[in-house]
């Protein structure tokens, strides 16, 4: 193993070790703080539906959501310099055009395309 990289094998079998801890973790005895215990109650539920640690079994799945909150910072900062989040149905109209717009692209699809088919 070179410094950086692992196989899927040893990716897996560390991803168990992980996993395995944090259940040791998740499943103690109640917590003292009613704030912490709510939170504990709820990761621990997450972890019994397997959707707590997905990305500790496969590689593919990125650990964090960073891409989904780059391709929305775009959008954020647009609505903010165009003013149209003072205005309950121009917010709502171009979180539907660019949602639209998003979603053709990433497809594969033509975003001009799409919209102009929406509107016959």
């Amino acid at each position: 193993m070179t410094k950086g990289v692992c196989t899927r094998e040893t990716y897996a079998q560390q991803g168990e070790e992980l996993t395995l801890r944090l259940d040791a973790l998740l499943n103690r005895a109640p917590l003292k703080s009613k704030a912490n215990e709510r939170l504990r109650l709820g990761l621990l539920k997450q972890h019994i539906l397997d959707r707590l640690w997905r990305f500790l079994k496969d590689p593919d799945i990125p650990p964090t959501n960073n891409a989904a909150e780059r391709s929305l910072r775009t959008v954020v900062m647009a609505r903010k310099v165009s003013q149209c989040s003072k205005n309950a149905v121009g917010a709502q109209m171009y979180m539907r055009i660019k949602s639209t717009v998003e979603t053709a692209r990433l497809s594969g699809h033509d975003p001009i395309a799409i919209l102009t088919s929406l509107m016959r």
